[in-house]
């Protein structure tokens, strides 16, 4: 961390702070980080498990019919909520990482036993408000996505020109992809307002849209433009990190006798245990190492803010 954390910083001293605190505090980060992401990886796979019994039917239009469509919902429904976990337990992990990001921040020694004890006042709170965060971006994504889709199916039978329906999908694709990048930069600060400020629901999102308001600043000094900086850093990173795993997985899956024509990608678990143990051990290390940077990345842009913004010193 940099001594002068608590001065203004820009947008690459925001991303070397995080890079200097995940290394500086690497040991404590990494052992908090690693039981989430073991965890997280199982549900993960469980529910890839699940949602493999869904594909044989609806993929297969030969035996595609009610009885095997409704016999499919338990399966579908498992996988949803495993994912369900999975998302939870990044939103905890998260919140671990936000805690030991504030610690350095107020220089503060951090410690795991801390950041645990900040997870259960807060932990709660940061599920339940980013639950509402996904539900009303898909919410707000869909509605935009579906107007322009229906009149222009009504516009398209009443003038006889079906093409107009690809016109419609087109602009409700894009005011839906539109909608879900303002909306995530405009509260996706709502994890160091629950952690650090204590605040929930609808107040984390407010506070995160007050943070990132624009404030008459010039477009690539706004805090939206800079957070969307921010997260191209981190979903530079784990693209990287998908694209290490993906590749031997593939492999592996081919040489198992997985084809394109069988449908869902195969997990872990229908794959040798030569091969899914080492795997899975070392996609758990990396991730442990690599998935809190985000966390990190969000705590100090949040603290920039409100040291450039309201004067926080400490």
């Amino acid at each position: 961390m940099s001594d002068d954390i608590h001065t203004p910083r820009s947008t690459g001293e925001i991303i070397s702070d995080a890079v200097t605190a995940l290394r500086s505090s690497f040991a404590l980060i990494f052992t908090l980080a690693v039981p989430f992401c073991a965890v997280d990886l199982f549900l993960r796979e469980v529910a890839q498990s699940f949602l493999m019994r869904v594909t044989p039917a609806i993929g297969d239009p030969q035996h595609a019919n009610g009885d095997a469509l409704l016999g499919s919902l338990p399966w579908c429904g498992a996988g949803v909520g495993f994912f369900t976990g999975s998302f939870f337990l990044q939103l905890l992990l998260s919140g671990a990482v936000i805690a030991v990001g504030d610690d350095l921040c107020r220089g503060r020694v951090p410690s795991v036993r801390r950041a645990l004890a900040k997870l259960g006042e807060r932990g709660a709170a940061i599920i339940t408000t980013g639950l509402l965060f996904l539900v009303v971006v898909m919410l707000v994504g869909t509605v935009v996505a579906a107007v322009p889709m229906v009149l222009a199916g009504f516009v398209a039978l009443s003038l006889g020109q079906p093409a107009l329906i690809a016109v419609g999908a087109v602009v409700g694709v894009v005011g839906a992809l539109s909608s879900f990048i303002v909306l995530t930069l405009r509260w996706s600060l709502y994890g160091p307002a629950v952690v650090v400020e204590e605040r929930s629901f609808f107040g984390a999102l407010g506070r995160s849209s007050e943070l990132t308001a624009a404030r008459g600043l010039p477009f690539f000094e706004t805090p939206k433009f800079r957070l969307s900086v921010l997260f191209l850093v981190g979903m530079a990173l784990s693209g990287v990190l998908q694209s290490l795993f993906l590749g031997p997985r593939l492999a592996m899956a081919v040489l198992t006798g997985w084809s394109l024509a069988d449908g869902s990608f195969p997990g872990l678990a229908e794959m040798p245990v030569w091969f899914m143990v080492p795997f899975g051990l070392l996609e758990v290390i990396t991730n442990a190492a690599v998935i809190p940077f985000s966390g990190l990345l969000l705590c100090f842009f949040a603290f920039d803010l409100r040291v450039r913004y309201e004067g926080i010193s400490s």
